[in-house]
C-alpha cells in the first residue's frame, strides 16, 4: 500500500508541475499580448493579428519539444540545436508573413503538425547521433 501512496504521490506531483508549466505559458502569452495591445493603443502601431499568431505557435513549438525532450536539458548540444533551428523557424516565417499579409491564423497549425515532429527529429539526431558502425 505504501508503494501505491507513492506512485500516486508522484502522479499528483507530475500533474501538478505540467499545469503549472501550462499556467506560465499561458501568462507569458497573455502578458506579450497585453503590452502589445497596450502599446499599440499608446503609440498607435497596430500589430498585425498573423504576428500574434507566429508568437503564440512558436510558444506552442517550444512546449511541444520540451515535453519530448526533457531528458535533454542539460546538454549545451541540445540548446544550441534548438537555437539555430528556432532562428531558421523565425527567419522563415518572417520571410513568409512580410511577403503574405493574407497568411491566415489557421495555416500555423498546418505547419505546426509538420514542422513540430521534423524538430523533434532534427534534434533527436543532433544531440543524439547514431554511431557510425565499421564494416569490417
Amino acid at each position: 500500500m505504501d508503494g501505491t501512496h507513492h506512485k500516486v504521490h508522484g502522479r499528483f506531483v507530475s500533474f501538478i508541475l505540467e499545469a503549472a508549466k501550462l499556467l506560465g505559458i499561458a501568462l507569458v502569452c497573455l502578458v506579450v499580448i497585453g503590452a502589445a495591445v497596450i502599446l499599440s493603443a499608446k503609440t498607435g502601431i497596430v500589430v498585425p493579428a498573423r504576428w500574434f499568431g507566429l508568437f503564440y505557435w512558436t510558444c506552442a513549438l517550444l512546449w511541444f519539444v520540451f515535453r519530448q525532450h526533457k531528458r535533454d536539458l542539460r546538454y549545451g548540444r541540445f540548446w544550441l540545436a534548438l537555437t539555430a533551428f528556432l532562428m531558421v523557424h523565425i527567419t522563415a516565417f518572417a520571410m513568409v508573413l512580410r511577403a503574405y499579409p493574407a497568411w491566415r491564423m489557421i495555416w500555423f497549425m498546418f505547419v505546426f503538425m509538420i514542422e513540430g515532429p521534423l524538430f523533434l527529429i532534427a534534434l533527436e539526431n543532433v544531440v543524439h547521433p547514431r554511431r557510425q558502425r565499421k564494416h569490417v
